[in-house]
């Protein structure tokens, strides 16, 4: 596995949460155990199109950034820790369950690590 690989496949996860946070939007977030409501579904449309934008730049970025791969890389295992730490908080406090959450933490957390291992000199 390469760094180039680590993008495609994240690109890949984060479109599948783009599908989610679009156009199945109810299930989507009502697999995190909340109650789904007209404002939720605004939000999570919202957060389904930003997910989109990271899917096409992570898809991206190993095309356009060459040589400084390895620093993007890191700057996406630094993203995925503060992800991970920000998920694991709201499962603690109780304010996200289920599959949503539980898939969710394990792939950014792998992600993250995988983008430090591969982005180290």
């Amino acid at each position: 596995m390469n760094l180039r690989t680590i993008f495609k496949a994240q690109s890949i996860v984060l479109f599948i949460n783009a599908i989610g946070g679009l156009f199945l939007t109810s299930a989507f977030l009502g697999a995190a155990g909340w109650e789904i409501t007209p404002d939720l579904i605004t939000l999570g449309q919202f957060t389904g199109m930003t997910f989109l934008v990271f899917a096409i730049w992570a898809w991206r970025l190993p095309d356009v950034a060459s040589d400084s791969i390895k620093s993007i890389g890191m700057l996406f295992a630094i993203g995925g820790l503060l992800f991970t730490i920000i998920i694991a908080y709201h499962i603690m406090i109780g304010a996200v369950a289920g599959a949503t959450a539980y898939v969710n933490i394990i792939l950014t957390a792998l992600f993250a690590i995988a983008f430090y291992f591969y982005s180290r000199d």
